[in-house]
Parts: structure tokens; sequence; C-alpha cells
């Protein structure tokens, strides 16, 4: 039982399937043939007027010009209603079956007067005349058959009507010649339906694919839009976080409080100035340096004073360096300096300016009288040390400049020096 339950739902499910599919195809069909009718249209009017110009050879000029003017009017009202059916709400809301069925009955009018055009054009039954109309009504025969037969009914009537009667003009004209004639008639038309016949499925599938494949594409190109709409976004959003992370670069090598770089950026970059003075001999110096007494700046007046001081530092220290060289916050109140392609005795001139420069600089608006000055200790770069090992000889010759008295550049010489002095 459950199983005939089961096997009862899917049948249900597949014939509604087929009834869709079924609509959806006769909709396909019914869209293409009005499109092929209305771009054909023009050239049945252009096909009218030439043969009612040629006519005017023969059969008098008031019954062209009313067989004429028949057709224009048939053929304009034609064209108005195929452009209302084929209009883009309409076919959004797909093509109803009083439609359709509005436009087969136009269909044979227009039919109906083609076949009129024997017995109205050609009322002597002038064998030459009457086997010139019969050309352009095979002409028109072979159009319905390339527009239509997709559709077989309406194929099949308009033929008909077209068919019976040329036929019966042709019967009933007394002419034995025009008895071949009708006979061909028929022949023509039987042979038209004998060729369509098999083509009618195969055309309705090529709507269907055709209706299958411009639906696809037209997804395909909006899932392209859909995807150029987020690559930009995603370009946009690249470009904003490449911005984003070089803003976190800069701060990471950059201390906050005084500008100077980081401990990090300071080490990376006296890890460079050490390979290239290895592969290349580059000279290069390194210094510490310490503020002296900064933490009797802090007790006496504040962290902000403090903090203050460090800046202010920092851009007097910075207007002295050049644009290879590099200050860098160690700690603290200590700074790590970097002077590239110098020699120690380039370097020591240049600190001894700084220290200077610290030192007279008026700072009563921070520190009322105290002075602020700095102890340096200054290395050159030997083959085989490594960049710990140049930092603490830097850090070693800081402390012998605080023992002898701070404020002052010491170098490696004049440390021997002062540490003999002392002693």
């Amino acid at each position: 039982m459950r199983w005939a339950c089961y096997t009862g739902i899917n049948s249900d499910k597949q014939v509604a399937h087929l009834q869709l599919s079924s609509s959806r195809v006769e909709t396909a069909v019914r869209l293409h043939v009005l499109r092929l009718t209305v771009d054909a249209q023009p050239f049945s009017m252009i096909a009218a007027a030439l043969l009612a110009l040629t006519l005017l050879m023969h059969s008098p000029w008031p019954a062209v010009a009313g067989w004429w003017g028949c057709m224009l009017c048939a053929q304009l009202c034609y064209r108005q209603l195929l452009l209302r059916l084929l209009q883009p709400d309409r076919i959004g809301q797909s093509l109803s079956q009083r439609d359709f069925l509005c436009f087969c009955g136009a269909t044979l009018l227009i039919s109906l007067l083609w076949s009129c055009a024997p017995w109205w054009l050609v009322a002597d039954n002038d064998p030459l005349y009457m086997m010139l109309v019969l050309l352009w009504l095979a002409a028109v025969a072979a159009a319905y058959a390339a527009y239509f037969f997709s559709v077989r009914p309406l194929f099949y009537l308009a033929l008909l009507v077209l068919v019976l009667s040329a036929m019966l003009k042709l019967l009933l004209s007394g002419v034995p010649v025009l008895y071949l004639a009708a006979l061909s008639c028929l022949l023509y038309g039987m042979a038209l339906v004998v060729v369509i016949w098999p083509l009618h499925r195969i055309i309705r599938d090529s709507f269907v694919a055709r209706d299958e494949n411009a639906a696809l594409l037209n997804e395909l190109g909006a899932q392209q839009q859909q995807l150029e709409a987020v690559n930009l976004q995603l370009e946009e959003q690249g470009r904003l976080l490449d911005e984003a992370l070089v803003k976190v670069e800069e701060l990471v090598a950059h201390d906050p409080l005084t500008g100077a770089l980081s401990r990090r950026a300071i080490l990376l970059q006296g890890e460079r100035l050490l390979e290239q003075a290895s592969l290349a001999g580059q000279p290069f110096c390194l210094a510490m340096l310490d503020l002296d007494h900064f933490k009797s700046i802090n007790d006496g007046f504040g962290h902000l004073v403090g903090d203050e001081v460090l800046r202010q530092t920092c851009l007097l220290l910075g207007a002295e360096l050049r644009a290879s060289d590099s200050l860098g916050r160690y700690g603290g109140e200590e700074f790590m300096l970097l002077l590239s392609g110098a020699e120690l005795a380039q370097a020591q001139p240049r600190l001894e300016q700084m220290r200077l420069r610290l030192q007279q600089h008026d700072w009563s608006d921070l520190t009322r009288q105290q002075p602020v000055t700095v102890s340096i200790g200054l290395v050159a770069w030997q083959a085989g040390l490594d960049l710990p090992q140049l930092i603490r000889r830097a850090d070693d010759l800081l402390y012998v400049a605080k023992r002898a008295g701070r404020n002052r550049v010491m170098v490696e010489q004049t440390a021997a020096l002062a540490e003999k002095g002392r002693a």
C-alpha cells in the first residue's frame, strides 16, 4: 500500500512536470512564430505591391487598386496586432490562447486576401497572368511553410485557403491548360505537407532549446555582472585593507609617543645594515643614547612632562639626521641610533653636535632650570661582530659615559682613558 501511494505521488509529479513542459514548449513556439512573422511581414507587403504593379499592365486599375488597398489596410492592421502581442509586458505574462487565436484569425484573413488575387486581378482567366499570380501564391505558400509549420493547424489552414481558392479559380476558368495548373497546385500543396511533416517536432524542440539557451545566457550575464560587482567590491576592500596594513605597519614600525622607530623596527634596520656591511663592506656606526636624570624629571614634574621631553628630544635629534640614518626608541628614555655609511671619525663629531643641541635647547617651559642632557655610547662596525654584540659594546660605553659624569659621547678609545682615570 505504501509503495502504491509513493507511486501515485511520483506519477502526479511526472504528469505535472509534463504538463508544465508542454505549456512551456507551446509558449516558446508561439512566440517564435510571432517574431518570425513580424520580421517577414514587410517583405509580404513589398511582394503584394510588386504583384499589383505587375498586374497593372493587364487588369483595370480600379480592380488592382481595390485589391492592393484592402491588402495594405489588412497588412498594417496585422502588423499592429503582432507588435501588440509581442510587447515585453505581455510576453512576461506569457501568450494567452485567446491572443494566439486572434493572431491565427488575422493570418487566415491575409491568406484569404492572397487567395483572392486570381479572382480579383485576372478576371479574364488569361493563362499568362494567371500563371504569374500562381507564382506569387506559391512563394506565399513557401513562406507559410517556413514560418508556420511549427504550428501545424495554422499552416494547414493557411495552405488550404490558398490552394483551394486557386484550384477553384483554375477549374472554373474553362481553359484546359489551367486545369493542369490546378493539378500542379494540388501537388505543390501536398509536397509542402510531406516535406514539412517530419520537421515539425525538430523545429519545435529547437525553439525550446533556443529559448533555454537565451535564458541561460541571460542568467550567465546576470551572474557575470554580479561577479564583476563582487570583484570590484573585493578590489575596493583589498585596497582599503592594503591602506590599513600600511597604517598598521607604520604604527608597528614607529613608537606612538615619540614618532621614532620602534625597538623591533630599529633592530631590523640594524640587521639590514649589518648584512650590507658583511657583503659589501659598507661601514656604519651604532650609538646608544640615554637621557640623564630622566627619573628625576618624571618624579619632579610628572609623566606628562617626561613624555613631552622625550618627544622634543626626538625632534631635536631628528633634525641632525640624514635620510639614511635611523633613530629608534630602544626602551624608556634610551634610544638607538644607526649612522649608515659613516666611519667612527665621521660619526663622533655629529653625535657631539646632537649632544650640544640637546644641552643648549631651552627646556625652561618644561623643567624650569633643570637641564636635559644625554649620554652616548658609540661604536663602529667591525667584521665578525653581530648586532647584539655591537649593541652590548655601545651600551657598555654608554654606562662608562654615565660613570664619567654624563652628558658626553663615549667611544672605546676614550672609554679606556676614562676608566683608567677613575681607577
